[in-house]
């Protein structure tokens, strides 16, 4: 039995928890990309088959049957997945998703991409602008699912949040290392920024 490839573009904590249920539910093999892979913890590791640099970007985009698109906010990652960088790249029975952030796709790359068959489908949980405009062609591209920016809420969501926010609010209190943090700096420096 050949099992299905799934590449996880922003792999972190949010693209480990989802490599880890690809790989327990659909027995998948994983390929997590991060620009940093040497910065990706051990526990993240444990849920992926490979875990890759921006320089291994390509080979993964083309061999996967998924990629997951799992990116961060930040002016080096706007438009990130588009027609020439990704969806022209990958095989034409592929699946695109996304749960990261709305401005890392570009939308109309995207709809063409659904309306010429250049890729099999996508699934999109966030979106540039939400609620997507009615205009928007997306609304009507073949084999899309949407869902209203939701794929987080689970029945525990909120006591996940909470708790994450109490281990924060406890370690600044006390000056340890916060948990996820965010590098500000890093994620609002100038458009000249490498990408992603």
């Amino acid at each position: 039995m050949k099992y299905k490839t799934l590449a996880v573009v922003g792999y972190g904590n949010i693209g480990s928890t989802c490599a880890m249920a690809a790989k327990r539910a659909f027995g998948m093999r994983v390929i997590g990309v991060n620009k940093f892979p040497e910065m990706v913890t051990k526990e993240e590791r444990a849920h992926a088959d490979e875990v890759v640099g921006l320089d291994q970007y390509e080979r993964v985009v083309k061999e996967a049957d998924f990629i997951l698109g799992s990116l961060p906010k930040m002016v080096s990652t706007d438009n990130f997945f588009n027609g020439p960088n990704c969806f022209s790249k990958m095989k034409k029975d592929a699946v695109f998703m996304n749960i990261g952030r709305g401005t890392t796709v570009d939308e109309e790359d995207l709809a063409n991409a659904l309306y010429s068959g250049t890729i099999r489908g996508a699934v999109l949980d966030v979106f540039k602008k939400e609620p997507l405009p009615v205009e928007n062609r997306l609304w009507y591209a073949p084999n899309l699912f949407m869902t209203p920016h939701c794929a987080d809420q689970d029945k525990d969501w909120l006591l996940r949040t909470m708790d994450i926010f109490g281990k924060n609010l406890a370690n600044y209190v006390t000056g340890q290392n916060l948990v996820n943090p965010v590098d500000k700096e890093f994620a609002f420096q100038g458009a000249s920024a490498a990408k992603l």
